[in-house]
């Protein structure tokens, strides 16, 4: 559990119970994101960090999918959604500093994954302040999609202590 402010940063990643998703899902659904539940729903497994602010409500989260490539690397593709009234100055790298500090350590029961990629989808984030921001976080821009946004980069380090991969 880390701290930001009021608010209380928790990592949940492939713990969440039945009460947070079902916050989860509540948030995006009310706040207009994900307007099909089923998405909403399989996105709610891939929480990593929850943000609660001091009354305990949740006010963002972020959450990682994982991706296998065709020769078999494993990505993780970072997304994250804070409520527009918690959006306050920092809180944005706070959870993905949280979250990436996480992620560098953690031993995925599917096997090592190499990276973890972000898709800049939100324009704002494609300003130059914010290009810094991720180059200090750990990021390499990697170039851009075919639509023209940043796609960003953050290679994992092996971890010689995790077991080995679960199998199909």
């Amino acid at each position: 559990m880390e701290h930001f402010g009021k608010y209380t940063l928790e990592t949940v990643y492939l713990g969440t119970i039945e009460a947070q998703r079902q916050e989860i899902m509540h948030l995006w659904q009310t706040q207009g994101v994900l307007p099909d539940a089923a998405e909403r729903l399989r996105r709610s497994h891939e929480a990593v960090v929850l943000v609660r602010n001091q009354n305990g409500a949740l006010a963002g989260l972020s959450t990682v999918g994982l991706l296998a490539a065709a020769n078999g690397r494993l990505f993780y593709s970072y997304r994250m959604f804070i409520r527009s009234a918690d959006r306050v100055p920092y809180l944005m790298i706070a959870v993905t500093r949280c979250t990436c500090n996480f992620l560098r350590t953690f031993c995925h029961p599917s096997g090592h994954v190499d990276a973890l990629v972000v898709i800049s989808e939100n324009p704002k984030l494609m300003r130059p302040g914010m290009r810094r921001v991720m180059r200090r976080i750990g990021f390499t821009c990697s170039g851009y999609t075919s639509t023209g946004l940043d796609c960003w980069r953050m290679d994992l380090p092996a971890k010689d202590s995790c077991p080995a991969p679960l199998l199909p």
